[in-house]
């Protein structure tokens, strides 16, 4: 990173702590917790609009989903580092605690829940640090320096705490950990100015407290909370240092900060060819962290993992319902890295992953073993929307949901914005089996009269095409004795033209030929991916392509998006 960048970035977190102690949001009281300026909540705030960077806002569904011609650059961006990411960067910066066998056990509780409108994590514009995180930050620094300086660890850490403690030991300290926890070189003023903070406290207590309160300092620093993507600025535009786009592979596709290798390859100029980069990349999501990374997609673009709040009426849900989450788990896992597979192959695989439970819950699929793959009957249809997970997830207690399973596919695969429902929303009509179908219930309440037809005629006849399954999400040839009407149709992306389909399964195949669902969910994979990209859309318009057209895979598409000029360069604001 640049002077001018560094500057910047550390003028910024200064005027925001100065707002934030003013409103009393960390006054901490402790010794030396302020060593470079920036105590509890010190980049408080960082992530909207001031210093040039990129305004806090996240961009709607439909803007997401649109057909871009061209690749466009967002903005500089410093990104908050969210919960997980922030205790893998404190784990590898102190990883000889864990290679020598400690017991890793500081308390780390800053938040990273927060999701965006479009309901994922990750987003610059809402991850910000109000009082509530600046304490939860406090808290976790001192718990975090408090163990790696315990007299049982810091020998492991800082061999010259034991045999020479002194400013040389503590310069070392410093340099290395700071390095680690900065995933940048530190520079000379930062050094001298935790050196100074190490020796007002040391002259006050000893060397193991002076270290403490000083790494208590450094792991609250902008330049350890935040991901900068800020660069230098060259033309009409930005150019991100090499120690930032190591950070950027590593964190979006590992999860985690980037080792020394590729913050050393960075340097040396190997990571500017864009293939490197994707090869990088897609190394990174093959491991335990982009496993991570991709799984938790799926759950929030899909809000599978809601079925654990669900209940039914029906028996054995509560004791089937959380291995529903991992059946949808595993077929993500089979269909999009073990076989690599793309938007067709996750809406229309003909498989699913069962354990012994699930297949006797279903009444098909092997009976023996633990977890496997197996074919699913013809008539239980499809695909991610055929789980069990989405099924009972998007249902009521005692029946299906058309409008529920509908609206899943309206917003997250066809990327349709939803309009507020209107006061006085009419209750449906309690399920009397035998009497009506739930079908003729929510034909009878929502395309009949008042302002509900003209929200519900867009997305329920969608959710009819999942009626042969029940609240559970089990195939059902008729409900209560009554035929079941499982056609319906979609409006395409021009707003005049519809898809029509009978069943979940033709659904799902005519889904899967629509070029406006790769669009929709690679520009939700597009957007995870660049921290919500400051609110910019078409941030990689050719990787998008390659998606629509088939010619890639969900997991390669994900790593191919290092290789936009996104990755390396970004606008001016």
């Amino acid at each position: 990173m640049s002077a001018h960048a560094r500057r910047r970035q550390r003028t910024i977190a200064l005027a925001w702590l100065a707002v934030t102690m003013a409103a009393g949001a960390c006054t901490t009281g402790q010794i030396g917790v302020p060593a470079d300026g920036v105590g509890a909540g010190g980049a408080a705030g960082v992530g909207g609009s001031m210093g040039g960077l990129a305004t806090g806002k996240t961009a709607t569904v439909d803007q997401i989903g649109g057909t871009c011609a061209s690749t466009r650059m967002a903005p500089p961006l410093l990104r908050r580092l969210g919960m997980r990411e922030f205790s893998n960067t404190v784990r590898a910066a102190f990883t000889p605690l864990s290679d020598a066998g400690a017991d890793w056990n500081p308390m780390i509780t800053v938040a990273d829940d927060t999701l965006s409108s479009l309901r994922l994590g990750g987003d610059a514009a809402v991850l910000l640090v109000g009082s509530q995180t600046a304490k939860e930050i406090l808290a976790s620094a001192e718990s975090i320096a408090g163990y790696v300086t315990a007299p049982d660890h810091l020998p492991t850490m800082l061999p010259c705490a034991a045999s020479a403690p002194g400013e040389a030991c503590a310069a070392t300290f410093i340099t290395d950990t700071g390095t680690r926890l900065f995933r940048r070189q530190l520079t000379s003023d930062e050094k001298a100015r935790y050196l100074d903070n190490f020796r007002v406290i040391s002259a006050r207590s000893n060397f193991a407290t002076g270290l403490r309160w000083t790494l208590v300092a450094m792991l609250q620093s902008p330049s350890t909370l935040y991901r900068s993507e800020i660069g230098t600025r060259r033309g009409d535009g930005y150019e991100l240092a090499p120690s930032e786009i190591a950070s950027q592979l590593s964190y979006d596709f590992g999860g985690g900060p980037p080792s020394s290798e590729l913050l050393a390859r960075a340097d040396s100029g190997g990571l500017a060819d864009p293939a490197a980069r994707v090869e990088e990349a897609r190394r990174l999501l093959l491991g335990p962290g982009g496993h991570v990374i991709m799984q938790q997609f799926f759950q929030q673009w899909s809000h599978y993992p809601r079925v654990i709040a669900e209940t039914r009426t029906v028996d054995r849900f509560d004791q089937i319902r959380v291995a529903m989450t991992e059946e949808t788990q595993r077929f993500v896992d089979e269909i999009v890295i073990n076989r690599r597979g793309g938007i067709k192959e996750l809406l229309t695989a003909p498989v699913t992953v069962l354990n012994p439970a699930l297949a006797q819950f279903y009444g098909y699929g092997a009976g023996a073993g633990d977890w496997a793959v197996v074919d699913r009957p013809t008539n239980a249809a499809v695909g991610l929307l055929a789980q069990g997970s989405i099924l009972a997830g998007n249902a009521h207690i005692d029946s299906s949901s058309p409008t529920l399973r509908g609206l899943l596919v309206f917003e997250r695969l066809l990327c349709n914005p939803r309009s507020p429902p209107p006061p006085n929303v009419p209750r449906i009509e309690i399920p009397s089996p035998g009497v009506k179908t739930t079908r003729q219930r929510y034909e009878e309440t929502h395309a009949k009269g008042g302002s509900c037809p003209v929200c519900h005629t867009l997305f329920d006849p969608i959710g009819f095409a999942s009626e042969q399954f029940d609240e559970v999400g089990r195939f059902r040839s008729n409900e209560a004795g009554l035929p079941i009407n499982a056609t319906g149709s979609a409006l395409g992306a021009d707003g005049t033209t519809r898809i029509t389909f009978d069943g979940l399964a033709d659904l799902a195949q005519k889904l899967a030929g629509l070029a406006q669902v790769s669009n929709c969910i690679g520009g939700f994979i597009e957007t995870m991916v660049f921290g919500g990209g400051g609110g910019n859309v078409c941030l990689a318009s050719e990787q998008r392509q390659q998606l629509v057209q088939g010619k890639t895979g969900l997991l390669d598409f994900t790593a191919a998006l290092a290789a936009s000029p996104n990755f390396v360069r970004r606008a001016a604001p």
